[in-house]
């Protein structure tokens, strides 16, 4: 369906047009940008909504309430440090080591901070189902993302055009 204008009913001089094309140039967004905003935002709303704990049933992805979360997570009273370490031998070339500190009592909201070291330890670090850009040996990850990733075992690193060094877990 034409609007009045492009039917050729209402009359705009040359002035008025390039006005309406000039605002909508520095007004307006195109839809292929506003949508994808849009959605960005949804999706980091709903990430973020697995962690909340809320007694007010609220939308969920598929049909019905959200599940209500038993109780509020929250780690112990103590400091956890959990260490990573690179398969093979310490003093390969490729092999590296990293600690992620849970602070005492942290929330999901807590963020955690993440410690590679090694040589050459920039790249990206894969752990709890989450690969983390690192940032001078460091990068940072929400407790409730960790938690939520928590059965994804799979820790590797992965240096700038190299190949994924696998690691795992290290218990003392």
């Amino acid at each position: 369906m034409k609007n009045a204008i492009e039917e050729g009913k209402v009359e705009m001089t040359a002035g008025e047009a390039a006005f309406i094309d000039r605002f909508v140039a520095e007004h307006c967004r195109p839809h292929a940008v506003v949508m994808a905003e849009r959605l960005r935002k949804f999706a980091a709303e709903r990430q973020m909504a697995m962690f909340a704990v809320d007694d007010a049933p609220g939308f969920a992805l598929a049909a019905g309430p959200a599940a209500k979360a038993a109780a509020p997570v929250k780690s112990p009273d103590e400091q956890v440090t959990f260490v990573f370490a690179s398969d093979g031998d310490a003093d390969a070339p490729d092999a590296w080591r990293a600690e992620l500190v849970v602070p005492p009592c942290a929330t999901v909201d807590t963020i955690l901070a993440l410690k590679v070291s090694g040589r050459n330890v920039a790249g990206t670090f894969r752990l709890s189902g989450a690969t983390l850009p690192l940032d001078g040996g460091s990068a940072e990850i929400p407790f409730g993302a960790f938690l939520a990733g928590i059965k994804d075992t799979d820790v590797w690193l992965c240096r700038p055009g190299g190949a994924a060094v696998n690691g795992r877990l290290l218990f003392f």
